[in-house]
């Protein structure tokens, strides 16, 4: 089996929620996924088996020099196999292509996997947002800011 990863369009919106919504419990919907890709400087990326796009995601806005990860998923039966980072990398250099020269993204801090995905990949704490992210019995987790200079 090889790994690609391609551009994501309009028309895959549909495919899109269906990925973030077995990632995430708050999913967004095909709706939501056009309307980000429809604004300047936004761009998805899809990964997957085979040429079997529908494994992993990433959405990214890019504008005035800078990136923002705006979300990144993978099927919990496709994790640990190097998605993740492939479509932080490809995301990373795309947005470098379109005048980036660094790269946002905020993450709970306690998304240890993901903390260290980014660290991994080269990111750095920048700052914090204190009790952003809402959690089970009204406890929140503070958001962790990273920043990463372009191209990795």
């Amino acid at each position: 089996m090889s790994t690609a990863v391609r551009l994501a369009c309009l028309a895959d919106a549909e495919t899109l929620a269906r990925v973030h919504a077995a990632c995430f419990p708050d999913a967004w919907n095909a709706d939501s996924f056009r309307s980000l890709l429809q604004r300047p400087g936004a761009f998805a990326l899809m990964a997957g088996e085979d040429e079997n796009y529908s494994q992993a995601f990433i959405v990214v806005q890019a504008a005035a020099g800078e990136s923002e990860i705006q979300s990144l998923g993978t099927r919990p039966g496709s994790r640990r196999a190097g998605l993740a980072m492939l479509l932080v990398r490809e995301a990373a250099a795309e947005a470098s292509r379109r005048g980036a020269a660094e790269m946002f993204l905020e993450v709970a801090e306690d998304n240890a996997a993901a903390l260290s995905l980014y660290r991994r990949v080269g990111f750095t704490q920048c700052g914090s947002r204190a009790r952003y992210y809402l959690r089970p019995q009204g406890r929140h987790a503070d958001a962790v800011i990273l920043r990463a200079a372009l191209p990795l």
